[in-house]
């Protein structure tokens, strides 16, 4: 990896579209890049140097788009470093854990079960019962979880910085449909979903590092690349 000369960060605004003047100064070297960081709601920070591109979508917003013609990691650093007080919401079929983070500490937190069925081998009526029943053991989950979000979250509403949620999409896409409270916050919601395999106290404890994580992608220029 060469030395870098130049460090341009980009605001999610400046990404979503790109301006005029990004596009032509910097549009090139986004198309290499994968949709998640392009895309990312926190933006982009990019290292170049003669032999490499390194992107990173930072774990929160880039506060100002900038351009420097050397390395400045002084921006990037201050995202990083800054304290935050963030909602956490983990959801996976059958638990759920909720959380409020105050800098890398969790100040308040729940965690419970709620049985849902898993499968069921059976066809015709007896299949269709099934379903209804577990689409109900669903919503009461949904509903549960919600209640708890409120009652954890509410307190500390006025200065959470930011709420993020975890567990498989499709889980947590149907519990945002189905829980008000989260829909009406004002609190910003990042779109990233954190990673986490079973929602309890002990994931909890560790996601700090998940809410904090970084995606950097490397990439090499050679002169066919047009990069």
């Amino acid at each position: 990896m060469g030395k870098f000369t130049s460090s341009i960060y980009l605001t999610p605004q400046a990404l979503q579209p790109l301006s005029d003047y990004h596009k032509e100064s910097i549009g090139h070297l986004l198309k290499f890049m994968p949709k998640d960081i392009v895309l990312s709601d926190t933006g982009v920070v990019i290292f170049t140097s003669d032999h490499d591109v390194v992107a990173i979508a930072p774990p929160f917003p880039v506060r100002e788009s900038r351009v420097f013609e050397n390395y400045n990691h002084s921006e990037l650093q201050r995202v990083i470093e800054t304290k935050l007080t963030i909602g956490v919401v983990l959801l996976r079929l059958g638990r759920y854990a909720v959380g409020v983070l105050d800098g890398n500490k969790l100040i308040a937190s729940k965690t419970d079960s709620r049985y849902v069925k898993n499968r069921h081998r059976a066809g015709g009526s007896s299949q269709r019962r099934f379903m209804r029943s577990r689409e109900r053991l669903i919503r009461e989950l949904y509903d549960e979880t919600c209640d708890t979000t409120q009652n954890i979250l509410r307190p500390y509403e006025e200065n959470l910085d930011y709420l993020l949620l975890g567990g498989e999409r499709q889980t947590i896409t149907g519990f945002v449909k189905r829980c008000d409270y989260i829909r009406r916050m004002k609190t910003p919601r990042l779109k990233r979903l954190l990673e986490v395999g079973r929602p309890n106290q002990k994931a909890l404890q560790g996601i700090v590092t998940e809410v904090w994580r970084s995606r950097m992608i490397t990439l090499q220029r050679t002169p066919d690349q047009g990069l």
